[in-house]
C-alpha cells in the first residue's frame, strides 16, 4: 500500500503515452496493452484475483463464461492464509455490471483459537484462551452486492447471510471472516458505502484514486447482539490489472472489547488480476 501511494503521483503526472483508444496498460509490462475487462469478448475463461497484504494472502480462482472480472457466471474458489489460520472457499457466482450474487461454503482451520464458553461479552484475551476444543468450522454464505455509479463516484452495498456449522454443542465461536463472536448457527452482515473518484490520470484515464466512507452492521440473532462498524475505504487503480486497497472499518458499537479483531482494521494490500484468453 505504501508503495502504491508513492507510485500514484508519478502515474498522475506522467507525460501522455501513445496508447490505443480503449486500451489499458499492464502495470508490470507497460508496453503491452489489453482491452478493459468490460470490453473483452465473451468466452469460457479461467481467471485469478490475487490479494497480498499485511499478514494475509488470498488467491481467488474463477472458472466461468462471460467477460472476466466484469460480467460472468461460474465457479469461484479461494484460499485464505493469515496469522490466525487458513481457509478454503468454493461456491457459485454471477456478476453483472452493477450487481453480483454468490453462494458457497468456507472452511476455517485456525492455528491456535478454540471454541468459546458462552459469555455476555468477550475481551481479546478471552477469545484467545486455549482451554476448549480447537476452532474448526464451516460457514455457508450467501451474498448480494451492488456497485452503482452515482455522481462523481460509486455507491456500494452488500447484504450477506451466514450459517455456521461444525461448532461443538454448547460453545460459541469467533467467526474469522465476520470477525465477530457468534452463537451458532446464524449471523448476517450489511454494509453500505460510497467511493468518490478523487483523482484520475491524464495519461490513459486508468490510474485513479478512490476513497470514501463505509458503515457496516453484523447481527448475531442467537446472542441477541449487533456490532456497528464505521470507517473508510481507499482504492488506487494503477493499471487495468493492478490495484492497491486499504480498509479501515473498526467496531464503534459492540458488546465485545476485541480491539482490532472486532473489525476490518488496517487492512492494506495489493490486488492483481489475470484472465486467460485475449
Amino acid at each position: 500500500m505504501a508503495l502504491a501511494l508513492l507510485l500514484l503521483p508519478a502515474q498522475l503526472r506522467a507525460e501522455p503515452a501513445p496508447l490505443s483508444p480503449g486500451k489499458e496498460r499492464h502495470f508490470f509490462s507497460p508496453g503491452r496493452q489489453f482491452l478493459p475487462w468490460a470490453q473483452q469478448p465473451v468466452r469460457w475463461f479461467g481467471a485469478l484475483d490475487f490479494d497480498l497484504g499485511f499478514i494475509y494472502v488470498r488467491p481467488r480462482f474463477e472458472l466461468g463464461y462471460g467477460q472476466p472480472h466484469a460480467r460472468w457466471l461460474g465457479v469461484e474458489l479461494s484460499l485464505t492464509g493469515a496469522a490466525e489460520g487458513v481457509a478454503g472457499y468454493a461456491g457459485l457466482r454471477a456478476v453483472l455490471p452493477y450487481v453480483s450474487v454468490r453462494a458457497g461454503g468456507r472452511y476455517w482451520y485456525t492455528f491456535y483459537r478454540t471454541f468459546l464458553d458462552p459469555r455476555d461479552s468477550y475481551t481479546v484475551e478471552q477469545i484467545e484462551l486455549r482451554t476448549n476444543p480447537r476452532s474448526r468450522f464451516i460457514t455457508w454464505e450467501a451474498e448480494l452486492a451492488l456497485n452503482v455509479p452515482v455522481g462523481p463516484g460509486r455507491a456500494l452495498a452488500e447484504l450477506a447471510g451466514s450459517y455456521i456449522a461444525g461448532v461443538d454443542e454448547g460453545y460459541y465461536v469467533y467467526e474469522e471472516t465476520l470477525r465477530a463472536v457468534v452463537e451458532p448457527p446464524w449471523a448476517w452482515r450489511a454494509r453500505a458505502g460510497y467511493l468518490w473518484l478523487a483523482a484520475r490520470s491524464s495519461v490513459d484515464r486508468q490510474a485513479t484514486l478512490q476513497l470514501g466512507p463505509v458503515l457496516e452492521v453484523v447481527g448475531v440473532p442467537e446472542r441477541g447482539t449487533l456490532v456497528l462498524r464505521a470507517g473508510g475505504l481507499v482504492r488506487i487503480t494503477l493499471s487495468g490489472d493492478l490495484e492497491a486497497r486499504g480498509t479501515l472499518v473498526p467496531a464503534v458499537v459492540t458488546p465485545d472489547a476485541l480491539g482490532l479483531r472486532g473489525g476490518d482494521a488496517f487492512l492494506l494490500g495489493i490486488r492483481y488480476r489475470w484472465a486467460s484468453g485475449p
